[in-house]
């Protein structure tokens, strides 16, 4: 069986690309496939950037579309670049929605993030994410050890030459939710504080006092990037990963951020709270 490679960033990015000089040429995706014995649906998908185009199958859609050479060159080298796999591809015992995120997280300027009860996971210490991740499937000890290590590994985007900007908003819940016994607990709450005086990050609390809000449903994530290419959301349930890409979606959880950012302490006032849950759990 192939492995998943997961969309990322520069797949949807092509994909725009190629469906932009498609519908210039005025070529459905059903004419594109009778000339090229390509399938309709693997064009489609190429397109909306969930599967990566071939440096092949490019040249031949380029020809087609009568493209510039120029254009041509830049276009043949993303696809090359889009199929260079990256250290989450290896992973194996994980879902392949969560190595999606992985995949566009690890091509993200910025990512605004709301979490209810648990600490988010770029910000989690590597005994907080063991138990976490441990819950349920205790016995899987292989399993628990790679979701763990990549959890880890996924927070190097917080120290890279160019690092991701991270602004976290915590409910007052997460610094409640004994997780792992209290002394991770401390180690997390020292964890939180230490990472809050990186210049990249930003880490807010909502104290209970706030009341009701936008995203009193559940918690979310909204990636940002480069290039023009589209804001991304995602939202973890019982059910699964979902992920959310049309403009109204993500206006919506936008929206309940900046609604969060407003009832939350500032990023002073919620190292000094906690601080104050430090020495309880000390």
């Amino acid at each position: 069986m192939p492995r998943f490679t997961p969309p990322t960033p520069r797949s949807r990015r092509l994909g725009r690309e190629l469906r932009g000089l498609r519908e210039h040429s005025e070529l459905t995706l059903e004419q594109v496939g009778h000339e090229l014995r390509f399938s309709g649906s693997r064009l489609s998908r190429i397109e909306s950037g969930e599967i990566k185009a071939r440096p092949g199958d490019v040249m031949e859609l380029l020809e087609l579309y009568e493209v510039s050479p120029e254009q041509r060159t830049v276009l043949i080298d993303l696809a090359r670049e889009q199929r260079t796999p990256g250290w989450w591809a290896r992973l194996g015992t994980l879902s392949q929605r969560y190595l999606t995120y992985i995949g566009f997280e690890a091509e993200a300027v910025a990512l605004r993030n709301f979490e209810p009860i648990l600490v988010p996971g770029s910000l989690q210490t590597e005994d907080y994410a063991r138990a976490v991740i441990a819950v349920g499937r205790e016995t899987e000890h292989d399993a628990i050890a790679e979701g763990v290590s990549a959890r880890m590994k996924r927070q190097e985007v917080l120290r890279a030459d160019r690092p991701l900007r991270l602004h976290a908003i915590l409910s007052e819940a997460v610094l409640l939710c004994e997780v792992g016994g209290a002394q991770v607990m401390c180690g997390q709450c020292e964890h939180l504080i230490a990472m809050s005086a990186l210049p990249n990050v930003i880490l807010q609390v909502l104290p209970f006092g706030a009341g009701a809000h936008l995203a009193i449903y559940g918690g979310f994530a909204v990636l940002g990037f480069e290039e023009g290419d589209p804001d991304l959301g995602y939202i973890e349930t019982l059910a699964g990963e979902l992920f959310l890409e049309s403009p109204k979606e993500i206006d919506r959880l936008n929206t309940a951020f900046d609604n969060l950012r407003m009832l939350s302490l500032s990023p002073a006032e919620s190292v000094r709270l906690i601080q104050e849950k430090v020495k309880g759990y000390g």
